[in-house]
């Protein structure tokens, strides 16, 4: 059998986590810091659970791989309690991960009857000493660097704050939230927000940084300038730094270089489609 867990009792499973494993995410959603559903073989003692992100919009394994009953449920559970909530969440598909590589031999057995596909994810560190070291830019841009607070996203000159609310509201449960937890800076054209960097999960001083950028504001180098001042204000509250990407999006870990990141960890990326969504 599987269960949901109570958002009060998301902490049973603080110790079932890999110790080695980093986690973030997964420890931001038990603390209540982000949003997102925890679903575990007992609701007494757990072992493994799946813990799905609101922000990332994809579940993670976690726990013992090897228990056999919740690997035979598995299947079936996603198909008739979790498609429903997901496709609610216009989710087109299945998006998981396993917390150690020992869980994607697991994957590959359980569902073996799935249409599976594979990417890569790179996750990044900064060192505070790198980021010291590093030759940071001047804003030669026509726009103007943003801090993300009350008073912008309440401008009513500003014509796309719903965009830039819209995307703060996928990984915290409130503005307020954010406010409390979070920063953030975006460029602005005239009265138009053009793209942003924005810390999206934060647990045991570590934040990690989202990033996005209007189609046709690509290619101007406005996500170097806002992640500069985000990364910034990190070190400046004696936070640290991650940043985590597919492999396939090129321009991102580019971008993690340039700013003096380094790779620390790779891991594979599963997904599947929906049954109901299948064509």
């Amino acid at each position: 059998m599987i269960y949901e867990l109570d958002k009060s009792k998301f902490g049973m499973i603080s110790n079932i986590l890999n110790k080695n494993s980093d986690n973030i995410e997964v420890k931001a959603i038990i603390e209540g810091i982000n949003p997102g559903w925890i679903f575990v073989d007992s609701l007494d003692k757990p072992k493994v659970a799946v813990v799905w992100s609101a922000g990332q919009e994809g579940f993670y394994f976690v726990g013992n791989e090897n228990i056999v009953e919740f690997n035979n449920s598995i299947n079936d559970f996603i198909d008739n309690e979790i498609e429903e909530r997901a496709i609610n969440k216009d989710l087109k598909r299945f998006e998981f991960s396993g917390e150690t590589e020992k869980w994607c031999s697991v994957f590959e057995k359980i569902f073996s009857k799935r249409k599976l596909r594979t990417s890569k994810q790179y996750v990044y560190k900064l060192e505070k000493n790198d980021w010291e070291n590093y030759n940071k830019g001047l804003n030669s841009t026509k726009y103007k660097l943003h801090k993300i607070d009350k008073q912008l996203l309440e401008n009513k000159e500003i014509q796309n704050t719903i965009f830039l609310t819209k995307e703060i509201l996928r990984w915290w449960s409130s503005l307020d939230d954010f406010f409390n937890k979070s920063h953030g800076f975006c460029m602005i054209d005239k009265n138009k927000i053009t793209n942003y960097s924005l810390g999206n999960f934060y647990i045991d001083n570590v934040m990690t940084i989202g990033i996005e950028t209007l189609k046709e504001y690509r290619r101007q180098g406005l996500s170097q300038i806002t992640s500069e001042a985000f990364i910034g204000k990190c070190f400046e509250e004696n936070n640290k730094v991650q940043w985590e990407c597919m492999g396939e999006n090129i321009a991102s870990y580019k971008l993690a270089e340039k700013l003096k990141f380094k790779r620390t960890k790779e891991y594979t990326l599963y997904s599947f489609p929906f049954c109901k969504l299948k064509n």
